[in-house]
């Protein structure tokens, strides 16, 4: 009993100290997962991602994800998911080390798995995908070693499998798999030798198919990143698994006593603790995460916040947020000349590639009441989204389209929303705008930007970005967000840097 309590109170104090580490260092990169993995209640979306490869993982992950807007939420989801992982990796490690001597160094995993969503480029799904590896692998390993045919064939069985369901981490599976029976039966395992051939075979067939990109996609991480990236983290948590397999074979021909086993869980401990703070600091990017917090005060309207935290000196990538949060506080022009405002910037600094700088500019365009650049933008950040929508961006195509009567196109993204748990009674609510200009008219938000339409308004950049302010202004004099970026612009483009 005495045990039992020792492990549930270590649990707890390890699950506390993992939530406020993620707390402090990665609360606001959960909303942008949220919005990059969009999870409709829809068969037939559902049923696309699991035909992917890695499709259950996809879907797991994609409906974790949608619970991460709600404050709190996706760091307490992280700490079971890493939980989760450090215990089962620890059960697997029992078969060849038993009591509690790995038990520290099992979270080793877990630490380069934290490390991995540092970079947006990364996936969720590499997380689920690992976590359903690593439970293949326990599973595995309850079957008796004295059953090697039936453990041949449900190992060559659950390697395509497996590949269908979580992806390329299948490969760990196929390495550790082949190592157990090696080390249990020595060259008698050769029939493990059918393992990595299985693997290499099922890989072979998703690149010759199509399903998936090439061979770095079908054998590495690269398979759980949205864009080519130059971080290992993934790489490591893949090689953790075997190594500490090797590990805890060395270790289990060392006798040692009750102190020295505490010892070495204590250290394994402090290890995976310590490794995952020292590496946090030296890839972690303050620019990037900063743009992520600025994005989620944006949709919260903490014009405040953006504007108390901002520093005099941050560069132009966050000065478009700062203007915004200056107009809506009716402050940016008598405070333009304290912030780095440039020229080239223009008021509005954002690169039109990436999906964060179409999301800025689409979010910026329709508080100014430029409704055609807006719907444009949400359009190709939409497009671009890793998940099949952006919920955000949706909501700004069905506002916008609502407002240029394209009323049609408004109801499909409504459609879309209405599958979604969070946001189907905000979509439900816009179903009485639909061909119905005066309720527009009539609306708060939606009637301000009608009435900021300019006769050329659906032509982006008709009569280029000062033309159309102007535009915008002669159609509502009352727009105070676009009067005060109006009268900036004119005094940045006379005067050059304030």
């Amino acid at each position: 009993m005495r045990k039992q309590i020792f492990g549930i109170l270590v649990i707890l104090i390890i699950a506390l100290l993992m939530g406020l580490g993620i707390y402090l260092t990665q609360e606001y990169r959960f909303y942008n997962m949220e919005s990059n993995n969009m999870f409709l209640y829809d068969d037939a979306d559902i049923l696309y991602k699991l035909q992917q490869t890695g499709g259950l993982a996809l879907l797991m992950a994609s409906f974790i994800s949608q619970f991460m807007w709600l404050p709190g939420v996706g760091v307490c989801l992280m700490v079971i998911l890493y939980l989760l992982v450090g215990w089962i990796t620890f059960q697997i490690l029992q078969y060849r080390k038993s009591g509690l001597v790995m038990v520290g160094l099992s979270l080793l995993p877990v630490t380069f798995l934290y490390l991995c969503i540092e970079n947006d480029s990364y996936s969720l799904h590499g997380h689920t995908a690992y976590l359903l590896m690593l439970l293949t692998l326990w599973l595995y390993l309850t079957i008796p070693s004295s059953r090697w045919k039936l453990r041949c064939i449900i190992g060559i069985t659950l390697i395509p499998l497996l590949y269908q369901f979580a992806g390329s981490v299948a490969i760990v599976f196929t390495v550790v798999a082949c190592m157990v029976e090696f080390f249990d039966k020595g060259m008698k395992g050769i029939y493990a030798l059918s393992y990595p051939l299985m693997a290499i075979l099922t890989a072979y067939i998703l690149v010759v198919t199509s399903r998936v990109n090439s061979w770095d996609t079908a054998l590495t991480p690269f398979m759980y990143y949205n864009w080519p990236s130059t971080y290992y983290f993934p790489l490591y948590a893949w090689g953790m698994i075997p190594f500490l397999w090797l590990l805890a074979w060395g270790m289990d021909k060392i006798k040692m006593n009750q102190s020295s086993i505490y010892l070495c869980a204590i250290l394994g401990l402090v290890l995976s603790f310590y490794l995952a703070g020292n590496l946090y600091t030296k890839v972690h990017s303050k620019r990037n995460y900063r743009f992520l917090q600025e994005q989620y005060w944006v949709e919260q309207e903490k014009w405040d916040t953006i504007i108390e935290t901002a520093d005099p000196r941050q560069s132009t990538f966050f000065i478009s947020y700062l203007n915004l949060a200056l107009a809506k506080k009716g402050m940016l022009v008598q405070r333009l000349k304290q912030y780095n405002q440039q020229p080239i910037s223009k008021l509005m600094y954002a690169d039109p590639v990436l999906k964060n700088g179409m999301s800025l500019q689409s979010k910026v365009y329709m508080e100014w009441g430029y409704v055609g650049a807006a719907r444009q933008a949400a359009f190709d950040a939409n497009l671009v989204t890793p998940g099949s929508c952006h919920p955000r961006q949706l909501q700004i195509l069905i506002q916008s389209n609502l407002v240029l009567g394209s009323y049609r196109v408004a109801e499909k993204y409504i459609g879309w929303l209405e599958k979604t748990l969070f946001y189907k009674d905000w979509a439900h609510g816009m179903r009485k705008y639909l061909d119905n200009h005066e309720l527009i008219s009539q609306d708060e938000y939606l009637g301000k930007l009608y009435r900021s339409l300019p006769s050329t308004d659906e032509y982006v950049k008709y009569n280029g970005i000062s033309g159309d302010m102007k535009d915008i202004l002669m159609a509502n004099p009352s727009n105070h967000i676009m009067s005060q970026f109006y009268e900036a612009f004119q005094m940045m483009e006379k005067g050059g840097k304030p």
